[in-house]
């Protein structure tokens, strides 16, 4: 009767952290909130930044910005991607989710036809199980 005990155990605990993990949308684009001049030379269109705490956060962000960052994102569940290039005003950056367990998520970046040459920053939070790749 024990290891029937300890296998429902598990299982309830097994469907708590998925639910748990599924409150959580995979991906969360951050609007809003503008980092410092020099996350350009932090991050890329290809290499982005990986903001895994709050501490990194600081480097990065101002006060005001830094405030914001922490009231929509959770370090313990979440942690933060920043692409920041300049290049074309029609450059693009998008994603797409595929739809599993955990969820894979593929940037892709769309380089611009125009010789403007516009800053882009573009702020993610991703659940801390997903995994992500640039194309």
């Amino acid at each position: 009767m024990k290891p029937l005990a300890t296998a429902l155990v598990a299982a309830v605990a097994v469907l708590a952290l998925s639910a748990k993990a599924d409150a959580t949308p995979p991906i969360v684009q951050l609007d809003g909130i503008q980092p410092q001049a020099n996350i350009f030379e932090a991050a890329s269109r290809t290499e982005p930044l990986v903001i895994k705490s709050k501490e990194q956060a600081a480097e990065q962000f101002g006060p005001q910005a830094l405030a914001k960052l922490e009231e929509v994102v959770d370090f313990d569940e979440q942690f933060v991607l920043v692409f920041a290039w300049r290049g074309s005003g029609q450059d693009k950056l998008d994603y797409l989710v595929a739809e599993s367990f955990p969820e894979q998520i593929t940037f892709n970046y769309t380089p611009g036809r125009t010789r403007d040459l516009r800053p882009h920053v573009y702020i993610f939070a991703l659940r801390n199980n997903v995994t992500w790749s640039v194309r």
